[in-house]
């Protein structure tokens, strides 16, 4: 029984060897590069740093080279992975990335087909505490101060000549509109959010709910009247953003809130 068992164990191992020699043999003739290996899977996020204990070298093929493959991490030290690394995949440049962008790029959702996107600048307050996220609906709520009603737009030159010199005008009274607040656009679509640095990273504070420094640049993706709207209300106006769910309700016709109905 015991010699069986030797028997057995020598075959094993000099099938083990001819394997190793015949890899050995099969690579001989050819010309090989060092090579970085996944050995153990990395999560998207690790930094380099960490994810070296899971990495090793060896010797491959040129033919199977994967282009940009890594002999070393030197190139990509401080960097975080992009994506997950799979164990026996090379390990090339492309799939790290700065930390910053791996944020970024989470925070944001490609744009619907037939959309336009644009940004705007809202500080914390305007915007539900700087908490939207790509993919939340928001309610665009534009407000104005009062417009004078006395402007001109005149239609060509000479309608603009015959005003200027119309010397019987003697009183020149001026109108404006009210103060006014109405909802704009309904369920326009947050595609990115950008924050800057928070209060909490400042001050080394933790598990803290804290509102954002500054302003936000939040990304929506609207029809092309929606735009104009929002556009107009950031050039001459104010706004803020209220988050909405599909099934919130839309009011039809939208009521401009003025001085005059604020307490009906």
């Amino acid at each position: 029984m015991v010699a069986a068992i030797l028997l057995a164990a020598v075959g094993t191992w000099v099938l083990v060897q001819y394997v190793s020699q015949a890899d050995e043999r099969a690579i001989e003739d050819q010309e090989v590069v060092p090579v970085l290996v996944v050995e153990v899977a990395i999560p998207q996020g690790t930094p380099v740093a960490e994810a070296a204990a899971s990495i090793s070298t060896k010797l491959i093929p040129t033919a199977v080279r994967v282009p940009s493959a890594l002999a070393s991490l030197d190139s990509v030290r401080g960097l975080v992975a992009a994506v997950d690394l799979l164990p026996g995949e090379q390990v090339v440049a492309g799939r790290f990335v700065a930390a910053e962008e791996l944020v970024a790029a989470a925070r944001s959702i490609e744009v619907p087909a037939g959309l336009l996107e644009l940004t705007v600048a809202l500080t914390p307050e305007r915007s539900v505490g700087g908490s939207l996220q790509p993919g939340d609906l928001v309610a665009v709520i534009s407000s104005f101060d009062p417009f004078t009603l006395d402007a001109v737009e005149p239609e060509n030159e000479q309608d603009l000549n015959s005003f200027l010199n119309n010397e019987q005008q003697t009183e020149t009274i001026t109108l404006s509109t009210p103060n006014s607040t109405g909802i704009t656009v309904h369920k326009a679509l947050v595609t990115r959010v950008q924050v800057a640095q928070a209060r909490e990273e400042a001050a080394g504070l933790a598990n803290e709910d804290v509102a954002p420094q500054g302003s936000l640049l939040v990304s929506l993706a609207v029809q092309t009247t929606d735009l104009e709207q929002i556009v107009f209300t950031a050039e001459y106006g104010s706004m803020w953003l209220a988050r909405e769910q599909e099934d919130s309700a839309e009011e039809d016709p939208v009521l401009i809130i003025t001085r005059a109905n604020v307490y009906r």
